[in-house]
């Protein structure tokens, strides 16, 4: 049988929004929330990040084929581009912002990115009380929530970092991915080692 092509980002954005144009809940915040799942510090099973997204509906409609399916195959197919990138090109990795009247946006992507560090709220903080913390400032920089992260920075400080947050966020994601490597690898096996065994 012929496998469906996967949807392209506009088609899953036009699904994610649904009615709600304004709704932050797009392909781009889908695309922060990889990156933190991708690049962070901890291990996450696909079904834990993907019920950020779809919900416990969503996964079991996947399961049983149709639309369904083909949406989280073609979500999984950025997550593994991403990891594919981050792990032999980190160079070449590029965020999904959105685009406004030829500006970029970042908004969208960095709510993805805080539901993603949210998961593991407890494993970043080893993150935020070390010194890479300061790295992380483009991205912190655009969520409200990730400004009061950094209260040793100077709120003009912090919008001055903003202002070109869009330009820098693909190489703090490609250092976050090198810098969290073997606590993620470490967080892995873990994982795999409490799953019940299969048969």
């Amino acid at each position: 049988m012929m496998q469906e092509p996967p949807l392209f980002y506009q088609e899953l954005d036009l699904i994610l929004r649904g009615a709600g144009d304004e709704d932050l809940v797009g392909i781009s915040a889908v695309d922060g929330l990889i990156a933190a799942v991708v690049a962070g510090p901890a291990f996450i099973e696909r079904e834990e990040w993907l019920r950020q997204i779809i919900g416990d509906r969503g996964i079991a409609a996947a399961a049983s084929g149709g639309q369904t399916k083909l949406f989280v195959q073609s979500i999984m197919r950025r997550h593994d581009d991403v990891a594919d990138v981050l792990a032999h090109r980190p160079e070449s990795y590029l965020p999904i912002f959105m685009h406004d009247e030829g500006n970029i946006v970042a908004e969208d992507w960095t709510v993805g990115f805080m539901m993603g560090v949210g998961l593991r709220a407890k494993v970043w903080e080893k993150i935020m009380l070390s010194p890479f913390r300061l790295k992380l400032a483009p991205i912190f920089s655009v969520h409200t929530v990730g400004r009061r992260m950094m209260p040793d920075i100077p709120e003009t400080e912090l919008d001055q970092i903003k202002a070109t947050a869009p330009a820098a966020i693909a190489e703090v994601i490609a250092e976050l991915y090198k810098h969290c490597a073997d606590r993620r690898t470490s967080s892995r096996r873990l994982a795999k080692s409490r799953s019940p065994l299969r048969r």
